[in-house]
């Protein structure tokens, strides 16, 4: 009745986002992204492309994709249907573990005072009514409804999977089966998102407050297990030299004790968002560097935290276990590590808010409890009255969250919702005016897009991609040479970007400077050699100029790449059926009937 109650309250909430569309990353991590289609090459799989995409450095992610792909193609459903699904697993688990927890930490002499003996009884209560809030909590609804934050949710369950395999085998006569999953588990956690390497010390450090009497314990025990796990993290290390690199998009280059200074504001509003959950916002852009007095009452509020799990080690060890785990899961994206893609983030606070609910649940039932001992009753002699009016506080509670979780998702149900959100909630992110001229162009609002763009380029003279894409509509619309500054801008700031390649050589073209405008579309052949639509341009402006052998070269090319591409097909037949050229075609290049 317990997993039927979270399973339905949770499709409940989040039965508006099955027709959410892609966002954002999700065109690079899905449509974009060659090594998910079929036939699937196992080393593209687990080593995913180079390009920016989030499923860099996340294999698991990535077959994940691959697996819905399959299904649906580029149809959202089925990535929902899977995101849903591993939500609900991950509740189901949290249930599993909270309740096996507190019947065997309930029945130590040492746990938590004035609950001691009730804990074992009212352990389903207890496990149902944290897994229902964490599972309906609409801090959670990026990391579900946004399809790519599937790398928060596969993490998030590897690593409580780790765990319950672990508690598990340690009541088990034949663990050994057990642990064996818990390594292979621990090892999927760090394949779906590297920030899942502190599941070894998370679960130890479980091993020793719940399981065992001493850390020697701990080691004589379970000392394969943890070298199995602690093994694990080579994963990381093979996989870090394939992630994302560059400098930060931003314009600002964070530096470590910076960074980490930012992220004491961040935590602190992690913090309010799990209590307050409002306002919601999909990017918070640009944190600028902030003053000692600014700094200040978030360090001071992290270091009153940080003591009290110091002293809660002695006293409570069970309290002291979740602000531990709290922090070193939070501790990959929010320590001192510089993330130039996003300096906040809600999704990281998909599995830290389980622990945040487990204080909360837990802390507000011992001091309950401390209360009846003293003033009350215990709960089999409460009034009946009583009852009721703790559980219709109770399922308010659920109620108030789970409409706020269905009204934020509905918040996703188009690009260009999610992003007028997003600049309403942060007018100052420039990505977000950027984001949101996407979604007006691609709803023909070409005047709304160009705003949008000089917004975000006002707000951050260093946004490359709103110069690209002003300069492309600037240009596309007859204003060349003002399209064209915008263009030399954004190759300027990112010379990597292939696209800003194609768009300036697009606009070069278009005014007569063909030497110019091959020259950069060399340049994006050769950083996004497997782009059809590139070599199909680069062939034309090769016709142009009268060579005919390297344009042939170039189209044969984008139709080995896209066999169905007709426009290549009919340049190629074209270029062929001329009869300037005189001498032989190599074999390759003729057709084919």
């Amino acid at each position: 009745m317990a997993a039927a109650i979270i399973v339905g309250a949770a499709v409940l909430v989040y039965s508006n986002t099955f027709g959410v569309p892609f966002l954002f990353d999700d065109y690079a991590a899905i449509r974009q992204n060659d090594s998910i289609r079929p036939p699937w090459s196992v080393g593209a799989l687990l080593m995913p492309p180079g390009n920016g995409a989030a499923v860099q450095r996340r294999p698991v992610t990535n077959v994940s994709l691959a697996i819905n792909y399959a299904i649906s193609g580029v149809q959202p459903w089925s990535y929902h249907a899977l995101n849903l699904s591993l939500h609900v697993l991950t509740a189901l688990l949290l249930l599993a573990i909270v309740r096996r927890t507190l019947v065997q930490y309930g029945n130590r002499a040492d746990s938590i005072p004035n609950a001691s003996n009730h804990l074992s009884h009212n352990s389903l209560f207890l496990a149902t009514l944290i897994a229902l809030i964490w599972a309906v909590h609409p801090l959670v609804t990026e990391a579900v409804t946004y399809t790519i934050q599937r790398t928060e949710l596969l993490a998030a369950f590897f690593y409580l999977l780790t765990l319950y395999c672990v508690i598990r085998g340690a009541s088990s006569q034949r663990p050994t089966p057990w642990y064996a999953i818990a390594a292979g588990s621990c090892a999927l956690a760090i394949g779906s998102k590297e920030s899942a390497v502190s599941a070894p010390l998370v679960v130890m450090l479980y091993d020793r407050v719940f399981l065992s009497a001493s850390w020697r314990e701990v080691l004589r025990r379970r000392w394969p297990l943890y070298a199995a796990m602690a093994a694990t993290w080579t994963i990381a290390l093979i996989l870090l030299p394939h992630g994302r690199e560059g400098a930060a998009p931003f314009g600002h280059d964070w530096q470590p004790l910076e960074y980490a200074a930012a992220q004491l504001g961040v935590i602190t509003h992690y913090l309010r968002l799990c209590f307050w959950p409002h306002p919601l916002v999909i990017d918070y852009g640009v944190h600028t560097p902030q003053t000692f007095w600014q700094v200040a009452p978030h360090a001071l509020l992290i270091g009153v935290i940080l003591i009290a799990i110091i002293i809660a080690f002695r006293r409570q060890p069970w309290l002291a276990f979740l602000g531990v785990a709290f922090f070193a899961i939070l501790a990959p994206s929010s320590s001192i590590v510089p993330l130039f893609t996003q300096i906040a983030a809600e999704k990281r606070m998909y599995l830290p808010l389980a622990t945040v609910v487990i204080a909360t649940v837990m802390s507000t039932y011992v001091l309950a409890r401390g209360l009846s001992v003293r003033h009350w009753p215990p709960p089999a002699q409460q009034p009946a009255s009583v009852q009721r009016l703790e559980l219709t506080l109770l399922g308010g509670l659920l109620v108030l969250l789970g409409c706020m979780t269905y009204v934020r998702n509905h918040d996703y149900r188009d690009a260009s919702t999610i992003w007028e959100d997003a600049v309403q909630k942060c007018p100052q992110n420039a990505r977000a005016h950027h984001n949101l001229g996407v979604a007006y162009e691609n709803l023909g609002l070409i005047e709304d897009a160009l705003d949008c763009y000089d917004a975000a380029i006002k707000l951050n003279a260093a946004h490359a991609v709103s110069h690209r894409n002003l300069g492309r509509i600037l240009a596309k619309n007859g204003k060349i040479e003002v399209g064209l500054d915008h263009l030399k801008k954004a190759v300027t700031l990112a010379p990597d970007d292939a696209e800003a390649h194609c768009n300036l050589s697009v606009a070069l073209a278009s005014s007569g400077r063909i030497d110019a405008a091959i020259y950069h579309l060399r340049a994006a052949v050769r950083l996004s050699p497997r782009c059809a639509d590139t070599h199909n341009a680069l062939g034309l402006l090769l016709l142009q100029r009268g060579e005919a052998d390297e344009a042939i070269a170039h189209f044969q090319q984008a139709l080995d790449l896209t066999p169905s591409f007709a426009a290549a097909r009919h340049n190629l037949d074209r270029v062929l059926a001329q009869d300037r050229i005189e001498k032989p075609l190599p074999e390759r290049f003729k057709l084919v009937p």
